[in-house]
């Protein structure tokens, strides 16, 4: 299933119980439909007695007093089971991660030898922007008045709530830094592999390789370059974040 601002499409249950009056309506109208019948042989004729009417009326004001209606109890059933089904109940990380790069693809397509390069500054532009527009994208979706509410798993209480955009944003957020802390920290083991068995010694130590790649990856997404990537450009390098 396709994945859109961190989730996968959920399908949707029809939330509305045809109540007695619309079944009747609805037999109703079909058998208006029907073919007349030909002949008609024989008519059976069932009549109720006074006590057995005002029996029934009386049952069924007592479960429909009492909540033993059966339609509210299916409608009820079906909201529940709406809403397990728009529970977040897992790590949504790979989803995130899944969608950048889906995102970064399309940047390289639309921009290409631009965004070729091995620089640190060309890298994290394109990893921002992925992040700015699947960022934009949860914003969009929460601000719709149609959209189908989301609930998550309360840390603190363990009661489901209501996702808020917070929420969303938290987990791009997250996943955004796990995968630029593994960006860093190859840069670092690839420093260290040169130095010991290449022979080649950077002019930076290892270690600073990783804080330095780490540090450029998180100011790419502050508020300012954000902004900055959701600016129209004529090139890749027009950019120009603030790393």
């Amino acid at each position: 299933m396709k994945i859109y601002a961190g989730r996968t499409e959920v399908p949707k249950f029809n939330k509305h119980v045809p109540t007695y009056e619309e079944l009747a309506a609805r037999a109703k109208e079909q058998e208006q439909h029907r073919q007349p019948k030909v002949q008609q042989f024989a008519k059976d004729k069932i009549t109720f007695s006074q006590q057995g009417l005002e029996s029934a009326k009386d049952m069924r004001n007592y479960l429909n007093e009492n909540g033993w209606n059966q339609r509210i109890d299916i409608k009820a059933n079906l909201e529940e089971v709406n809403k397990q089904l728009h529970t977040k109940i897992m790590d949504y990380t790979s989803n995130f991660l899944s969608e950048m790069d889906e995102v970064m693809e399309q940047q390289r397509a639309a921009w290409g030898s631009q965004v070729t390069g091995d620089s640190l500054e060309s890298a994290a532009t394109l990893r921002a922007k992925a992040y700015q527009v699947v960022y934009d994208r949860i914003v969009d979706e929460f601000a719709r008045s149609d959209r189908d509410t989301t609930y998550v798993m309360d840390e603190v209480t363990g009661v489901r709530r209501e996702e808020t955009v917070e929420d969303r944003l938290a987990e791009l957020k997250y996943a955004y830094d796990l995968k630029t802390t593994f960006i860093a920290s190859s840069k670092k083991a690839m420093a260290q592999i040169e130095e010991a068995f290449g022979g080649k010694k950077s002019s930076e130590s290892p270690l600073i390789i990783e804080q330095k790649t780490k540090k450029a990856y998180m100011q790419a997404i502050s508020d300012k370059n954000l902004e900055r990537l959701r600016q129209r450009v004529n090139r890749f390098q027009d950019y120009r974040l603030d790393l």
